[in-house]
């Protein structure tokens, strides 16, 4: 149990990354999808709420498309901060890798709370939105990664006892 928490939170943080290499090109390739969506989220002008997640135009006065389109730039930023924590980590703390891994599946994990407290129906949406239909697959794959990052780590540190 040592050794997995070691591996999660290391007691330093630096640049020896000990996890498998999938793991690592995986966690890249997160943080580039990562970086798209917040870079949609906080600049498009509908915050990507209707151009790409398909929801209704809603009517009413005021307009409550900008209170959506707010709290989804809002989002946005919030997974700006995220994705640029990533660039730190994969630049100078390679060995936090298993935690970022870790929060961006608690992040899913909990993205599976809030569409189970607050349900969108179809009828909010003019087609499925990928956001959507990729949440189970990517909860998969940062399960998957997680797994590969601490993987050799474990098991090296289980060696050294």
């Amino acid at each position: 149990m040592k050794a997995l928490t070691n591996a999660v939170f290391p007691l330093s943080a630096g640049n020896d990354y000990r996890g498998g290499r999938v793991a690592l090109y995986g966690f890249c390739l997160l943080t580039a999808a990562h970086m798209f969506k917040a870079t949609v989220h906080f600049l498009a002008p509908d915050s990507g709420v209707n151009s790409l997640a398909s929801i209704l135009v809603f009517e009413g006065t005021p307009d409550p498309n900008n209170l959506i389109y707010m709290f989804s730039a809002v989002g946005g930023l919030n997974q700006a901060m995220w994705a640029f924590m990533f660039v730190i980590v994969l630049a100078r703390y390679r060995n936090l890798v298993p935690l970022m891994l870790a929060f961006m599946l608690l992040e899913k994990l909990f993205g599976f709370v809030v569409m189970w407290m607050h349900p969108l129906t179809p009828a909010y949406f003019e087609h499925t939105p990928p956001g959507k239909l990729s949440a189970v697959p990517q909860a998969v794959i940062c399960s998957v990664l997680f797994f590969l990052s601490i993987w050799r780590t474990v098991d090296a540190d289980q060696r050294d006892e």
